[in-house]
């Protein structure tokens, strides 16, 4: 097992992606969709059925769920900074692709992306080759740090320890 805990981050920290890998990253298939949402965001995905991925975001609210095309899936984006951090099928059991382009997990940067295209597939067609291929996925929801993603800080105490 490798494991990447975290793998990256959005730009602004308030998501992050622990990666539990039955292969190498080396190993992993690393694609680029060519659809329009994939593409204007530069999305280089990764994803193994045998690992699990585990998003962890600042609270529920940190993510929002975004779906289009088919409608198949939700693409989780960060509510705060909008990186595309993976995308998500299925509720009891869900399992998804990770954007790891998005996130900035080293161990693909180096690496030339496959090109796919999925425009003509059917709803089964696409749903059956999800099963297949992407990998189980998780989100776990953590108490938001403070400053990041979650608005202002409560103001701090002059020097010497009096409030104002």
């Amino acid at each position: 097992m490798h494991e990447l805990l975290p793998a990256g981050s959005c730009h602004c920290g308030a998501i992050q992606v622990d990666l539990r890998l039955s292969k190498a990253p080396s190993a992993l298939r690393l694609r680029a969709c060519q659809c329009g949402f994939c593409g204007r965001r530069g999305a280089r995905t990764i994803s193994d059925p045998d690992g699990l991925a585990t998003v962890r975001a600042q609270g529920p609210d940190a993510l929002i769920r975004y779906r289009f095309g088919l409608r198949t899936a939700d693409y989780l984006l960060c509510a705060a900074c909008g990186s595309y951090v993976a995308a998500v099928q299925g509720d009891e059991a869900p399992i998804g692709v990770v954007n790891v382009g998005g996130l900035g997990v080293p161990e693909f940067d180096d690496r030339e992306p496959d090109p796919v295209d999925y425009a003509g597939e059917t709803v089964e067609a696409r749903l059956s080759r999800r099963r297949g291929y992407w990998m189980p996925l998780a989100i776990a929801y953590t108490a938001p740090e403070p400053n990041v993603a979650s608005g202002p800080a409560a103001p701090r105490a002059p020097a010497g320890g009096r409030s104002p």
